[in-house]
């Protein structure tokens, strides 16, 4: 689907045509998913939030102005709404816990310290190191790493969805990629 079909699957949503979302859906369904599972690595938590990126999109589907191509558009608020997630997530992680008294039931909300089965596999020695060093990364390299290497976003995109300019853009990737890679050796990884 190019970019003016985008455009008319966005027509045929707008007037009514609700199903025609579905094609936009499969489309770009892997790429949300993989950004997300990168940032969160939990499958299930990724299956969830990438339904929730379609939902926003969907419901503010009539603020895309056609100024910038709809996945630019699209991939804007998978960003946004993974770092307030993460954000949300990162001030507690608790499981709820249902508790019966009489007839009135309450949930009270325990913090979380169980591991999760996707964490074992992520402390797998250079699989955690990689992750790290990516976390640490100033935000500016991390973010543009991840639309350039994990998304595979062009340098014209990434330059329309972060408002720089193209130069600007291969400055930072090549910064970024440079500072992984010297954090890399440091750990013995590289």
């Amino acid at each position: 689907m190019t970019h003016t079909e985008d455009i008319e699957t966005i027509e045929k949503v707008l007037k009514g045509d609700t199903e025609a979302f579905s094609e936009i859906i499969k489309k770009y369904q892997n790429m949300i998913f993989r950004y997300v599972y990168s940032k969160f690595y939990n499958y299930d938590e990724a299956q969830d939030i990438t339904q929730d990126i379609f939902i926003m999109a969907i419901e503010a589907l009539n603020s895309f102005r056609r100024e910038s191509k709809f996945s630019t558009w699209l991939y804007s608020i998978m960003v946004n709404y993974c770092k307030n997630y993460h954000k949300k997530s990162r001030r507690y992680n608790t499981i709820p816990i249902n508790i019966a008294r009489g007839e009135d039931e309450y949930e009270l909300q325990l913090p979380d310290e169980r591991q999760k089965p996707e964490d074992e596999i992520i402390n797998s020695d250079s699989l955690r190191i990689v992750k790290e060093e990516i976390d640490k990364l100033p935000d500016d390299y991390r973010e543009i790493l991840l639309m350039r290497d994990i998304e595979g976003m062009s340098y014209n995109e990434i330059s329309q969805l972060l408002k720089i300019n193209l130069s600007n853009v291969k400055v930072r990737i090549h910064r970024g990629r440079e500072f992984l890679k010297n954090r890399l050796f440091s750990r013995g990884l590289i």
